[in-house]
């Protein structure tokens, strides 16, 4: 792990290039460039918020479910994209990858980072609108850094598992599609939390809870939501910030494991 962590600071110029790279072509030809980084998510809110607030008329009372809405779809769009981003990526990039000296790690990681930044100005939107409609912000906002590092950390480890597994199986695309809605299913993006711990009871709330993305957009709500202290205090369990936070350190350990054990023979499968 050091050595990785070495192989980072010392080549941190490079990461760069790669995430100026990435983020270049991305944007280089659509017309409105790099206001798609929060033009989509934004949309998506539209939706959400058209289908279960003017259509089904969705009541919560965590906070204005335009807001509850945004906390959530901005942090998940930020996740799933980098995990889409990812998965085929070593294989995209094995030209340069084979012309090139530098880790196979480098080239998730460069997209997660990229998509990272995409991530910040719809973050910087969320703040904004949190602080107009909810006429400031919370205290626990000086715990947003932490929340984005769990975040990333997150994102990086499980990006490195699925950009690996790709290489040797292929239907880890197909599988990582079904996954990624199934668990943004299974967290509170549009209905309220109290919903799952009144309707479920508080065993399967607490098994519910183990669900790290629960504990990750509560915790963005927390930091960014005025008054929703009270929430986090009644309905989820203090292991709230742990869970999110040890798993997110376990999925990094194994990710770079697996790439320790598989590197010298990632560009044997690269050909096929």
């Amino acid at each position: 792990m050091l050595t990785i962590i070495r192989e980072i600071s010392t080549r941190r110029n490079l990461i760069y290039e790669l995430v100026v790279k990435d983020l270049k072509v991305r944007y280089h030809r659509p017309v409105l460039g790099s206001l798609w980084a929060f033009l989509s998510p934004l949309c998506t809110v539209g939706i959400f918020y058209l289908v279960f607030s003017v259509i089904l008329r969705v009541k919560i009372k965590e906070a204005p479910f335009l807001l509850y809405l945004m906390s959530a779809v901005f942090p998940w769009r930020f996740f799933q994209d980098s995990l889409l981003a990812s998965v085929g990526s070593l294989i995209d990039n094995k030209n340069l990858i084979r012309e090139s000296n530098f880790p196979h790690y480098f080239i998730p990681l460069s997209i997660v980072l990229a998509n990272a930044v995409n991530f910040l100005p719809s973050l910087g939107v969320l703040i904004i609108a949190a602080v107009v409609c909810l006429k400031g912000l919370p205290i626990f906002i000086i715990l947003l850094p932490v929340i984005l590092l769990i975040h990333l950390i997150l994102a990086v480890g499980l990006s490195l598992i699925v950009s690996l597994l790709y290489v040797n199986w292929r239907d880890t695309k197909y599988i990582l599609d079904v996954l990624l809605q199934i668990l943004f299913y299974l967290t509170p993006a549009f209905y309220s939390i109290y919903l799952i711990k009144d309707s479920f009871g508080r065993l399967w709330f607490n098994i519910y809870s183990l669900n790290p993305f629960v504990g990750i957009l509560n915790l963005y709500r927390l930091t960014i939501l005025k008054g929703y202290y009270p929430v986090i205090k009644a309905v989820v369990p203090a292991s709230i910030f742990f869970i999110p936070l040890g798993f997110a350190v376990a999925v990094l350990l194994v990710s770079f494991y697996l790439y320790k054990r598989n590197k010298n023979t990632i560009n044997d499968y690269l050909s096929y």
